[in-house]
């Protein structure tokens, strides 16, 4: 299988979720109302963004699979122990989540062990295919890997790009041959036709400098997509996310999308609409 397969399964109309937003992140801000409300990762498919089964002074890059939130520790214990956590319930500034209700309209399988693509290229295919806004989860093997980790809380009201300092002390991580899950969210966000789901997506979607990508609230060319993803560390190679225990989960990151895999699998949720979530 040295061609990527993007194979269409349905045509559900998927309509996803966020709690708060990235700009809560961004800024430090954590609203009133979700300083300490706690929500059930039982019941959500997928989700990603910040989180903590904790509390909100260790709020770190998160991923929800198999009804569990694993983030990473941003406490003044990170650097003296293990920094994941992992847990059934969360708190949160900000976090999209993929309802039980939805449904996969596409799957994405890829495997060479001679050529590589960026999750960037892997991206625009699926657009091309899809023509909608998506999210996607799934298993991988990354030949490179590109990461960059929060390691401070940001609860202080403070831009965390502008006190890169504070919040992202450790370096840029790039490693070869690394065993990954990932969920992520990806929209063309200069398209004049998806204007509405694009201005929700600013939920999610923004303007990361490490990933080097456009700033979707400037004006941008269509064609150029924006994506956010977020990943864990897996101990040994998994082809299937319901395959994962706590056990095989190393650690959390937000993964650049010049990273490339020579392997992948996974599922894509294509978005007819996107709304705040209500926890049933």
């Amino acid at each position: 299988m040295s061609e990527v397969i993007i194979q269409q399964l349905s045509d559900f109309k998927n309509t996803l979720t966020f709690v708060g937003s990235v700009e809560n992140v961004i800024n430090g801000v954590i609203p009133e109302e979700l300083k300490h409300r706690r929500f059930a990762a039982g019941k959500v498919k997928y989700g990603f963004e910040l989180g903590s089964p904790q509390g909100i002074y260790n709020l770190g890059e998160c991923i929800i699979i198999n009804s569990l939130i694993y983030s990473s520790r941003t406490d003044f214990t990170r650097t003296s122990r293990d920094p994941l956590m992992w847990g059934p319930e969360f708190v949160t500034p900000g976090m999209f989540l993929i309802p039980k209700t939805s449904e996969p309209n596409f799957s994405l399988s890829y495997c060479s062990l001679d050529r590589e693509f960026s999750f960037n290229t892997l991206y625009q295919m699926i657009y091309e295919k899809s023509g909608r806004p998506f999210a996607i989860a799934g298993c991988a093997e990354l030949v490179n890997l590109r990461s960059m980790t929060i390691t401070y809380s940001p609860i202080e009201k403070e831009n965390i790009f502008s006190n890169q300092d504070k919040y992202f002390r450790e370096r840029e991580r790039n490693d070869k041959y690394v065993n990954i899950a990932f969920v992520g969210v990806v929209s063309d966000m200069g398209d004049s036709r998806l204007l509405d789901i694009n201005t929700k997506l600013r939920s999610v979607l923004y303007y990361n400098p490490y990933n080097k990508q456009k700033d979707p609230s400037a004006q941008i060319e269509a064609g150029l997509l924006v994506s956010h993803t977020h990943a864990v560390t897996l101990a040994r190679p998994i082809v299937l996310i319901p395959e994962i225990v706590p056990q095989d989960v190393k650690e959390v990151i937000h993964l650049m999308d010049d990273s490339t895999v020579r392997y992948v699998r996974a599922e894509v949720f294509t978005m007819e609409d996107l709304v705040p979530y209500v926890e049933e």
